[in-house]
């Protein structure tokens, strides 16, 4: 009876200490002070990172469009200059450009081939650049001479590719240069690499 009893007790002190322990105050949703403040300067970190090497990637993607339609119009007047024209070899076209007329801060959409309002119409469709896609800046296109049998004295330029933008609308352009010289072979080679200046203004 008494280890009954005993036992009893003991029952009801399990009892009443899971009880207790099932008593306990929840635990209110929410970040404490300590990790919201940890939160806060995570997120700045990884701002005072990225923030920077966003607008530095963008400008960059700005600035090789330049770079990247100026190598394809080299190219372009290099394979016109050693083809064929009727017989004629050594031929370059017409003076053109700036192209479009105007400078834009946003890329514009430009037609250079069949739009006859662009500067030198006729001699982006000779050489048939066309970008297919909006650009942000001018290019121009500035030959020796035009016609054909065109060989300068050795070490004149044959021809000057140019372009020029201003992206932040403040007057001041950012200018990019390609030339061509005659080489021992007869055919156009670059004179150094692309010349820039003010390339982000």
């Amino acid at each position: 009876m008494f280890a009954r009893l005993g036992s009893t007790e003991q029952d009801a002190g399990v009892l009443r200490t899971t009880g207790r322990a099932r008593r306990r105050v929840p635990r209110r949703g929410g970040l404490t002070l300590i990790e919201t403040s940890l939160l806060v300067s995570i997120v700045g970190i990884v701002l005072a990172v990225s923030v920077p090497t966003f607008w530095r990637e963008l400008r960059t993607s700005k600035v090789d469009e330049a770079s990247e339609l100026l190598e394809e119009l080299a190219a372009r007047v290099d394979a016109y200059y050693v083809a064929d024209h009727g017989g004629q070899t050594a031929c370059l076209p017409s003076a053109a450009g700036p192209a479009p007329a105007e400078t834009h801060a946003a890329a514009t959409e430009v037609d250079f081939v069949d739009d006859e309002l662009v500067p030198g119409q006729a001699t982006w469709a000779a050489l048939g650049f066309d970008p297919g896609r909006p650009v942000r800046y001018r290019y121009e296109f500035v030959p020796y001479r035009d016609g054909c049998g065109v060989r300068p004295p050795e070490g004149e330029t044959l021809y000057t590719l140019r372009s020029t933008g201003d992206l932040d609308e403040d007057g001041r352009l950012s200018t990019f240069e390609r030339s061509a010289t005659l080489g021992p072979d007869g055919a156009p080679r670059p004179t150094g690499v692309l010349r820039v200046r003010d390339r982000v203004e």
